[in-house]
Formats: C-alpha cells, structure tokens, sequence
C-alpha cells in the first residue's frame, strides 16, 4: 500500500462538519493514478472470468449479425 506524506486542509461548513480537503497537486495525481489502476485491475479480472472464443467461431458469429 502506498502512503502519501501531505499537509491536507480540511474545511468545516457552519455546521462543524467536514466540507472538503485541500491537496497538494502531486498527491492529488497520485490518488488519482492509484484509483485509475484499481479500476483497471477490476476489468483485468471480469474479463480473466470470461469464456475464450476461437477466431472462427468469433468470425462465424460476426457474419451472423
């Protein structure tokens, strides 16, 4: 897991309750590249699930629709 060294913000509305977080640019990107990867990780693993198909049967199914 990765750890990010950052001096976060954090902005409270009237009603004492967290409103937004205040990031330095890099650790933004960072989270954003980790949570990117996540997601295509998950597809990696649907799509490991799913049947393979032979190149003639897929091309006898193009030709069908």
């Amino acid at each position: 897991m990765e750890t990010f060294q950052t001096k976060e913000q954090i902005f409270f509305a009237k009603t004492g309750k967290p409103k937004s977080v205040l990031l330095d640019y890099k650790v933004y990107t960072s989270m954003l590249e980790l949570i990117e990867d996540a997601k295509c990780i998950k597809v990696i693993r649907n799509r490991e699930n799913e049947l393979s198909v032979s190149e003639s049967d897929f091309k006898k199914k193009l030709k069908l629709t």
